[in-house]
């Protein structure tokens, strides 16, 4: 009797914690104190190609509104967004763009998805997608379909996923085309040494 009572206790335990995940609650776990970073796999398959094109890197965010991408694999790139602006670099082609952002470009929904998920900010998020959130007894799941897009064509779709009580360590982004990346997060570092880091990046970017 006492190992049923036990175990009763334990599985009512498990439901509490199923049922208080929420899409508030993951974006609170998302959002820095001061700064944050991620480790990324990115893989993108096009639907012209058959080959898969890979890549890796760090992302950075920073409260309010600052974001910043490092692909460090197959070959530098950077492409930082602050407030409005979009700054893009990539060295070995010796490549600079500073341009007002677009969020309803598809070739940026991922920046854009990243930008609202790394600074907690579900106002955002709920600005430029129609949000759908469920949970499972393991895992979480975050659907968004941009509500900008061509008539005739299907919206973006991005899926975040993480397992329940942490922050995503999955995303996926669907474009209209059909094209798509997918990413494998790490899971976030906090800290005033990532504020320092994502500083020193932001002005080497500046000096391009």
């Amino acid at each position: 009797m006492i190992k049923k009572i036990a175990a009763v206790f334990l599985l009512s335990l498990s439901a509490v914690g199923y049922a208080q995940e929420s899409i508030e609650s993951v974006m609170a776990r998302m959002k820095p104190d001061v700064a944050v970073k991620i480790s990324y796999q990115e893989t993108r398959y096009m639907g012209l190609f058959d080959d898969e094109w890979q890549g890796s890197g760090t992302l950075y965010a920073e409260i309010p509104d600052v974001m910043l991408k490092q692909q460090l694999q197959p070959e530098l790139e950077m492409m930082a967004a602050q407030g409005s602006q979009l700054t893009y670099s990539k060295p070995a082609t010796q490549t600079f763009h500073q341009l007002q952002i677009d969020e309803s470009n598809p070739m940026m929904a991922s920046l854009a998805a990243f930008k609202g998920m790394m600074t907690g900010n579900l106002v955002y998020l709920r600005q430029l997608y129609e949000l759908k959130f469920t949970i499972s007894e393991l895992s979480w799941t975050l659907e968004m379909l941009a509500k900008d897009y061509e008539e005739g064509e299907e919206p973006v779709k991005i899926i975040m996923q993480g397992l329940n009580e942490q922050a995503a360590n999955k995303m996926a982004v669907i474009l209209p085309d059909g094209d798509r990346s997918s990413y494998e997060l790490s899971q976030p570092q906090q800290g005033l040494a990532v504020k320092a880091q994502l500083a020193d990046l932001l002005q080497s970017l500046q000096r391009h």
